[in-house]
């Protein structure tokens, strides 16, 4: 019985252990979040910057620093929590820019683009947009304080909005 336990215990000692991405999983999730750039010079540049993991692994020339420094950051997993009300730091530039990984707020306004994408700002007085490449559009027509935002993280690095009333989460980008 005493075998039985502590071969449990370790089994559940290495399933909650994090798994260490390799070189080609860190390029991959680094030109997934390329994906968000709208330029397209940039973001050929940006995927340059994004496989040197595994320019490294091979011992290829590293990439320009100009073209690594284009690689948006990982975005942290999520841990379902109701944000703090705390002075971002410096330390927290892998969170949500000084969010928590999950944030509700009520909007304070909103606005729709030619082609339909939204930008929207909220309660604390950051401004997102929709990604270009969200193909979900929104159909907000009330006053923006009935409407109530959550933003994640999701994966690869992207950030989702799902908003109260609506149908499906938004992809999202930080502009201010």
């Amino acid at each position: 019985m005493r075998y039985a336990t502590t071969t449990a215990f370790l089994a559940l000692t290495f399933l909650a252990m994090p798994a260490w991405a390799g070189p080609r999983e860190d390029t991959l999730a680094g030109i997934s979040r390329c994906a968000s750039l709208p330029d397209d010079r940039v973001f050929l540049d940006c995927i340059y910057g994004a496989v040197q993991p595994m320019r490294s692994r091979l011992g290829l020339q590293p990439a320009p620093e100009a073209q690594q420094r284009l690689v948006p950051p990982l975005v942290p997993a999520l841990s379902q929590t109701v944000p703090q009300k705390t002075a971002p730091t410096s330390s927290q530039r892998g969170d949500l820019f000084g969010m928590s990984s999950t944030s509700k707020l009520q909007m304070a306004a909103y606005s729709f683009d030619a082609r339909g994408l939204f930008t929207v700002t909220l309660s604390n007085g950051t401004v997102w947009r929709q990604d270009a490449n969200d193909t979900t559009f929104a159909h907000f027509g009330g006053r923006p304080a009935n409407y109530t935002a959550t933003i994640t993280a999701g994966e690869f690095g992207k950030i989702r909005m799902e908003v109260r009333g609506e149908p499906g989460s938004y992809l999202v980008e930080r502009i201010r």
